[in-house]
């Protein structure tokens, strides 16, 4: 018996990741925000340190701009959270040699280590909590989360473009 969403296995099915996707979030923001707050971090800064280490584990630095453009952010509170995470002593700037206008961001080494002794355990835990699946049902739930993250950014970004042409 087919319904408007397609049959009901499947809807039901879509439903649950749906939620379970949801619950996901809230409860890593609240870790989150737990951790940022016992390190006098806001939001913004810790998102701004997760995009940071996340381009140097790809050995690609990530440059101011880019940084705002991840973050939602416009250049002058870009700068502002930027001057706040160095001063903390969490991130550096480094100019281009080639380009001076060209500023790009890397974690200080006493932040890695700071957020390692923070997240490792959840890492530990999390994989304690899947040791009972099977690698394909692992490498399945990744690319569904993949897809379902491209599925908020793409409505992410509707909604700023949406946003700016609204006079």
């Amino acid at each position: 018996m087919e319904t408007r969403g397609g049959p009901p296995r499947r809807t039901e099915a879509l439903d649950q990741v749906r939620r379970a996707l949801q619950t996901n979030t809230v409860e890593n923001d609240v870790f989150v925000d737990a951790f940022a707050r016992s390190h006098g971090l806001g939001r913004s800064d810790l998102n701004a340190i997760m995009w940071i280490a996340v381009t140097a584990e790809a050995d690609r630095p990530l440059t101011a701009g880019e940084l705002a453009g991840k973050l939602g952010l416009g250049a002058p509170a870009t700068t502002s959270l930027i001057d706040r995470l160095e001063a903390a002593g969490h991130v550096e700037r480094t100019r281009d040699p080639r380009d001076r206008r060209r500023v790009t961001l890397a974690m200080r080494p006493t932040a890695l280590e700071m957020a390692r002794g923070f997240f490792q355990p959840l890492g530990r835990r999390m994989a304690e909590a899947v040791a009972d699946l099977s690698t394909e049902d692992l490498l399945i739930a990744a690319e569904v989360i993949r897809r379902m993250t491209g599925a908020v950014v793409a409505e992410r970004e509707a909604a700023r473009r949406d946003a700016v042409e609204r006079p």
